[in-house]
């Protein structure tokens, strides 16, 4: 089984200086394999100082990073499922399933791990699981602000998928949980 912390669209130290406590305390006290961050960190290192240390990471380019050193996607084989890993800035408007469906079916991925949306999301589409974890910072679109925080925890075991939801609106903390599983090529809610 791999446990994986998925988060991303931090905005740091542009649009917010910091995550949630309750879940700095939460991921800190978690043993994860490795971590997907869909990008728009801003900047690494600032947003790694705000953040427990992290395990292994899969990290993709999003349009508002100052460091251009990472692809625009990750193609990750984790256990049986094959997962691509993006930001999103290709797709207008922003989040479109069908669009990011045509990518993940170009790369054969049967989980698209996406953001640029700063709204957590899990949609099934033709098959295709699609996870966004939101913004873990709780950073709004513009510059200034804050908006509800939320990331995901994806715990793959061969062809089963878990999937908890961690959203916070900065007074409680609250989780949603879905199970999937892998037949054949496609993914179905377990």
């Amino acid at each position: 089984m791999q446990r994986i912390l998925v988060f991303g669209d931090a905005h740091i130290p542009t649009r917010r200086d910091s995550i949630p406590p309750s879940f700095y305390q939460h991921i800190q006290a978690t043993n994860y394999d490795c971590a997907f961050i869909t990008g728009d960190l801003v900047r690494e290192s600032d947003m790694r100082k705000a953040m427990p240390p992290l395990p292994k990471s899969y990290i993709v380019r999003g349009n508002m990073d100052l460091e251009g050193r990472y692809n625009i996607h990750e193609e990750i084989q984790m256990e049986d499922v094959r997962i691509l890993l993006i930001h999103g800035t290709q797709v207008k408007p922003r989040g479109d399933l069908a669009q990011l469906w045509e990518i993940a079916n170009h790369v054969n991925a049967e989980i698209t791990v996406h953001g640029h949306t700063h709204v957590e999301a899990m949609d099934l589409y033709k098959g295709c699981l699609f996870l966004n974890p939101g913004t873990i910072s709780g950073s709004t679109g513009g510059w200034e602000g804050r908006t509800d925080a939320s990331f995901i925890e994806l715990e793959i075991s061969h062809s089963r998928i878990e999937v908890t939801l961690h959203h916070t609106d900065w007074v409680s903390m609250r989780t949603s949980r879905m199970a999937f599983v892998k037949l054949g090529q496609a993914i179905s809610q377990a």
